[in-house]
């Protein structure tokens, strides 16, 4: 079981697998994108139809900073959460430990710093070990990913928060004030 083809094929099984991972990895972080931006989008567009959103801007008053506060912390909370979902990139990722990064050579995602040449590359590649430039990759876009998936939730969260609010405050206003002759 020691034989070298049956350890070459493992290690192209391992790698097939690890490309998989890292494909999917990838995928799902862009996918965080894609859903923040649209629910983002219908998050705006139910806020017009719930909350009616131009009066629910501030009014300019003296000395009024209420209107202000509870605008910014209410309505526009949800919207920069969506935003910070797509703002996490492949650079400012969670960093790794360091002895992860003993052997890695850095070229599934090339920084133009630090290969200039086509032959700063082809050295990188040819000393490299595929299945740790594969898992380096796998573990960066992870971190990412999970990034992504913790923001979002915390706008989705955040947005409903505020749906509730604006019920609460309309259902506050409609027992406070009832219609005249219903």
């Amino acid at each position: 079981m020691t034989d070298p083809e049956h350890v070459h094929s493992l290690s192209q099984d391992a790698l097939a697998l690890l490309n998989d991972a890292l494909a999917e990895a990838r995928t799902t972080a862009r996918a965080y994108d894609t859903k923040a931006q649209i629910v983002g989008v219908g998050y705006a567009f139910a806020l017009g139809i719930v909350a009616g959103t131009t009066n629910w801007f501030p009014k300019s008053t003296a000395n009024e900073l209420m209107p202000v506060l509870v605008f910014w912390g209410v309505i526009m909370t949800p919207l920069i959460l969506f935003g910070s979902v797509l703002y996490p990139t492949r650079k400012t990722a969670p960093k790794l430990e360091s002895t992860t990064l003993q052997s890695v050579e850095h070229i599934l995602y090339v920084d133009p710093e630090k290969h200039h040449t086509l032959e700063s590359i082809k050295a990188s590649a040819q000393k490299c070990e595929p299945v740790d430039e594969i898992i380096y990759e796998l573990l960066k876009t992870s971190g990412l990913r999970e990034l992504k998936r913790k923001r979002f939730i915390r706008a989705l969260l955040t947005a409903a928060f505020s749906f509730f609010a604006l019920f609460a405050v309309q259902v506050f206003e409609a027992v406070s004030h009832p219609s005249i002759g219903v």
